[in-house]
């Protein structure tokens, strides 16, 4: 390295785990204009910053795929406790509930599914709740407008589209019709194209709401879920996230293998 060149940031002398499954390493990493470009023992030049890690682990930041800050990514900034234990990427909205796509009226029904099955508070969401949108894309256009220490990827819930699509009947789990269910692929479909990386739903009788009912969700047929997923990309790379009981193992996994092929 030439003396001569200044870097932004130094990190030296920490045990240095690049992710690829290599051994980790003893040594200095130097960043410019937001990239690593070396990673290297002793490096020489100097930097803007410089900070030791000796005794310390130096890693890429983590990406935890399951998380449920639907509701907190709208009023909080930091995003603890993620941010605070080496996370740079959370996503949220999985199991199906969150709280877009929503009609006013129906603001308690995804409260109170958020606090049954997540147990989060309900008087923490009815405070901190802004409900500036309605729409899963207006959500995102939300998320956009707050700023963030950490990187966020939202999936798209099933609850609340079927709510949304249902009303009444999606919440007591009676079965969606042909136009429900063409309705609810094309707000899938709006949603993932405005930046939803996925789709996620709920088939455990664990996951109740906080009145006890179980998510609207809950054994929603498969043929339903299925149709779902041809709203998803394979070629954005969408993801289709859920959880079950596996009472019928072979109907589980043809959900997610039909959506794939």
């Amino acid at each position: 390295q030439d003396n001569a060149v200044i870097h932004d940031l130094v990190i030296r002398n920490g045990q240095v785990i690049d992710g690829t499954g290599a051994p980790a390493i003893q040594a200095d990493v130097a960043v410019s204009n937001g990239k690593i470009i070396a990673i290297e023992a002793g490096i020489k030049a100097t930097a803007k910053q410089e900070i030791d890690a000796t005794g310390m682990i130096v890693t890429p930041g983590f990406v935890d795929v399951h998380t449920h800050y639907d509701g907190q990514a709208t009023w909080d900034s930091h995003l603890n406790p993620s941010s605070s234990l080496g996370t740079t990427t959370v996503v949220m909205g999985n199991c199906g509930v969150g709280f877009a796509p929503c009609r006013p009226e129906d603001r308690d029904v995804l409260i109170k599914l958020m606090e049954g099955v997540e147990e989060i508070p309900e008087s923490v969401m009815n405070e901190g709740l802004p409900w500036s949108w309605e729409t899963f894309p207006e959500y995102l256009d939300c998320l956009d407008s707050h700023p963030h220490d950490i990187d966020l990827a939202a999936l798209v819930p099933h609850g609340p589209i079927r709510v949304y699509v249902m009303g009444e009947r999606g919440v007591n789990r009676e079965p969606a019709t042909e136009d429900d269910i063409a309705q609810m692929k094309a707000i899938l479909a709006e949603s993932v194209a405005a930046g939803g990386v996925g789709f996620s739903t709920s088939r455990t009788l664990v996951h109740r709401s906080s009145t006890g009912a179980y998510v609207p969700t809950y054994q929603a047929v498969s043929s339903e879920l299925k149709q779902m997923g041809e709203a998803l990309s394979g070629d954005r790379g969408h993801v289709f996230q859920f959880i079950a009981d596996w009472q019928d193992a072979e109907d589980e996994f043809s959900i997610l293998s039909e959506t794939s092929a």
